[in-house]
């Protein structure tokens, strides 16, 4: 048996992870390779799904959730959570355009920007962000609820990113376009 962590076919998968195979063959078409990565532990698999689905109840709308993710995942590097952010993010009404700028807190959107700005120094100063990203945060007119939500969400997006960098999972979603040099 290998240390490698790799993709699971829902045969491979354990049992308790198996009826979340199958909600996601029908919410989406298919498995992300992420999540039948995750599947070797069904806990794991199920309680980032449901961090996640907990999370989105809250303040912040689809579009500044996939603002978070996508900066989250500029930062760590994550390429595979880049191009899956990327295509769901359009889904939750952001064009081409803010998918890339969002990634570098260069987004026209003010409030957008200011999510982006403190996703990227949350990430980059280990959780850790300047008094100015916080205030530009709240003075976009964010409330201490949706930033504690953006901690949760940078939390579960940097798991998800961890995960990717140790098992280089093959990418199955439309590669993002390359930020600009």
């Amino acid at each position: 048996m290998s240390n490698q962590l790799q993709v699971l076919t829902r045969e491979q998968a354990p049992e308790g992870a198996k009826a979340t195979f199958d909600g996601l063959q029908g919410k989406l078409g298919f498995v992300p390779n992420l999540y039948a990565t995750f599947a070797h532990s069904p806990a794991a698999l199920n309680g980032s799904i449901g961090f996640g689905t907990a999370l989105s109840k809250g303040e912040l709308n689809g579009r500044e959730i996939e603002t978070i993710y996508l900066a989250a995942s500029e930062a760590n590097e994550c390429d595979y959570c880049v191009a899956a952010h990327t295509t769901v993010g359009k889904l939750q009404g952001l064009t081409e355009e803010e998918t890339i700028a969002v990634r570098t807190a260069n987004s026209s959107d003010a409030r957008l920007n200011a999510v982006a700005a403190l996703t990227l120094d949350i990430v980059g100063n280990n959780g850790r962000p300047s008094q100015t990203s916080l205030e530009q945060f709240f003075a976009a007119g964010y409330s201490k609820a949706a930033l504690v939500e953006l901690i949760g969400f940078v939390a579960l997006n940097t798991f998800n990113n961890y995960v990717q960098h140790i098992a280089q999972v093959p990418i199955d979603w439309p590669a993002a376009q390359p930020l600009p040099a």
